[in-house]
């Protein structure tokens, strides 16, 4: 068993006027997750350590933080014997390594994220075209982990121009279900999808690799005719 270290940006509202990093040692394992590092901290040294996690499994996408300054999925990413952990940006830190999630949910509300039909279709099951179920499926792979958001430059300064990379994502599902009848180009239009300037930073930090960049280039394509 080898030794590690681990930095983590720690940060109590209640009583830091400033974030501030603070080192733990670790005992290295190899093959283990940055998550199973946390929980060592948590479990054996500084019980009042904050983060999120759930599922373990890459599916919650509930352990987003920045891992050597690359947002990534704690439970996903391998654990180095250094390492920098801090909180996603673009995000209101509650506290350590848990940010505010609920700011960026309530911004949804708006997209209608349901399938819209007037009407009982005429015959099941319906027959769905091949590349649409394709774009459907990738897009529906997306977990709202938010590391695309943390990463974007868009919503870094244009945050309420710009809806990101995941709420759009949610809004591909449905814009890209063949079944689904509401014309979402108004939708995408006033969450801001022209502001995008598909840079694909979104899509180097992805850990479903659903490429959110390729995919609003898509929805822009489908309701603003744009190529």
């Amino acid at each position: 068993m080898q030794d590690g270290k681990v930095t983590i940006l720690r940060f109590n509202p209640e009583v830091d006027s400033q974030p501030h990093y603070e080192t733990y040692d670790f005992p290295f394992v190899q093959g283990m997750s940055v998550l199973d590092v946390v929980l060592y901290i948590y479990e054996n040294i500084d019980g009042t350590l904050s983060f999120s996690y759930c599922c373990r499994n890459s599916h919650c996408g509930l352990c987003g933080a920045k891992i050597n300054g690359k947002p990534g999925l704690m439970c996903r990413e391998s654990a180095a014997r250094e390492m920098v952990l801090e909180p996603l940006d673009n995000f209101t830190v509650i506290r350590d390594l848990m940010v505010d999630r609920q700011e960026y949910d309530k911004r949804k509300d708006s997209l209608r994220l349901f399938l819209e039909r007037g009407e009982v279709p005429a015959k099941q099951p319906e027959k769905v075209d091949t590349e649409d179920q394709e774009n459907f499926k990738v897009v529906s792979r997306c977990v709202e982990c938010y590391n695309c958001v943390s990463i974007c430059p868009v919503t870094r300064v244009k945050k309420h121009e710009f809806l990101g990379p995941a709420g759009l994502m949610q809004m591909a599902r449905h814009a890209f279900d063949p079944r689904d009848e509401l014309n979402r180009g108004v939708v995408a239009r006033s969450s801001g999808i022209l502001n995008c300037i598909n840079c694909g930073k979104c899509n180097q930090v992805c850990p479903h690799k659903i490429e959110p960049a390729k995919n609003i280039k898509l929805l822009r394509s489908k309701y603003f005719g744009e190529v």
